[in-house]
């Protein structure tokens, strides 16, 4: 009985064994405080959490870096528009002393220069830029047209203006250059056509052409003609970092100046491109001025007792950037005051100031609403 009961021990203890629970840390406090328990989990789950923990920190470091992107190219772009800003004001000169360096050396009017006023649009209703033309200059007639034009050409005679439509524009080439209608009939762009023929008009009349969307401001004619130079003037662009001169405000002191013939010829060779700037617009007539100057050089500016040379209107006096300023669609403004600021440029003083400004374009950009491309 004994021997089957010490033989039944063992199979017992096995079972009791078997049944207890599996063996677990218990929470009993180490000598540093911390729960065994605690410290068991703890080395167990420390490498996976440590990981997440990494993995967290990478994805919002990414997504802040995606955030900070524009940040970045927004803080570029404002520091490149303050320089060209600043770089602007610092380089304009003082509008006034240019204004008393510009004025004729023998202080009076040009002697011979036709006294025309020339304008175009696509009807004959007077912008309020060009009423400032007609007020300052005295002219009390209304607008002849072609070809019924009368040139008053002596010193101190009256001022009249002179309307030009599409339809006369075309006449005037036909007539008096022939061999140039073909270029302008072949233009694809009616602005090309509107462009083209400022130029014949000074070549065959004379005088002073002006865009619609450009305003006079001076007090008198006078203070006008004395800064009007021997020869052909153009004003000077603002937009530096495209061309060096426009053709919206020009002169020319005598009919017939040989600069208009080179002009032509090179509307002639381009004829076949649609590029508006540099088939007749700023782009061309730089081109122009450079290639007359550097065949002047090389005749040493022989004439026939005209002047032939070509003159710079100042942007100070005669064309400010209008920055600031919502006179034309947002496209339009946008480019304009950007462009200005994001390539350094001199400067050419504040627009609208009214100091020492005679001229003020508007930069409305009437051709492409008017004349538009066609």
């Amino acid at each position: 009985m004994l021997r089957r009961q010490r033989q039944s021990e063992p199979s017992t203890s096995i079972e009791a064994e078997e049944t207890l629970p599996l063996h677990r840390p218990s929470n009993t406090i180490g000598e540093n405080g911390t729960s065994l328990a605690a410290k068991a989990n703890t080395t167990h789950v420390a490498p996976s959490g440590s990981i997440g923990s990494i993995h967290h920190w990478k994805v919002l470091l990414h997504r802040r870096w995606y955030l900070a992107y524009p940040l970045i190219v927004l803080g570029a772009v404002s520091c490149v528009l303050i320089f060209g800003t600043l770089y602007s004001d610092l380089t304009t000169r003082d509008p006034c002393k240019v204004l008393e360096e510009s004025k004729r050396s023998d202080g009076d009017a040009p002697a011979t220069m036709p006294r025309l006023f020339h304008y175009q649009s696509k009807t004959d209703a007077l912008t309020e830029e060009t009423i400032t033309w007609r007020t300052v200059l005295q002219i009390s007639d209304d607008s002849q047209s072609y070809p019924n034009i009368d040139t008053p050409k002596s010193s101190g005679s009256e001022w009249k203006s002179v309307y030009w439509s599409d339809d006369a524009c075309k006449r005037l080439v036909e007539e008096h250059f022939p061999t140039f209608a073909d270029t302008y009939s072949s233009f694809p762009h009616t602005i090309q056509r509107v462009d083209s023929c400022r130029y014949l008009i000074l070549s065959k009349y004379g005088g002073v052409y002006a865009d619609t969307d450009i305003s006079l401001h001076t007090a008198k004619a006078e203070e006008l003609e004395q800064l009007i130079p021997d020869g052909v003037g153009l004003v000077e662009s603002p937009y530096r970092y495209n061309e060096v001169f426009q053709n919206s405000l020009m002169t020319a002191t005598a009919t017939g100046h040989p600069f208009w013939d080179v002009a032509v010829e090179i509307m002639k060779e381009r004829k076949g491109s649609n590029v508006v700037l540099s088939t007749t617009g700023p782009k061309m007539i730089g081109d122009a001025v450079e290639h007359y100057r550097s065949l002047q050089q090389e005749t040493n500016g022989e004439s026939d007792g005209k002047d032939t040379a070509v003159h710079t209107l100042p942007c100070e006096l005669f064309q400010r950037l209008p920055s600031g300023e919502w006179d034309t669609t947002f496209l339009n403004v946008l480019g304009r005051d950007v462009l200005a600021r994001a390539i350094p440029m001199k400067g050419c003083g504040r627009y609208g100031d009214g100091r020492c400004e005679i001229t003020r374009h508007a930069g409305k950009a009437s051709w492409t609403k008017d004349a538009g491309l066609v």
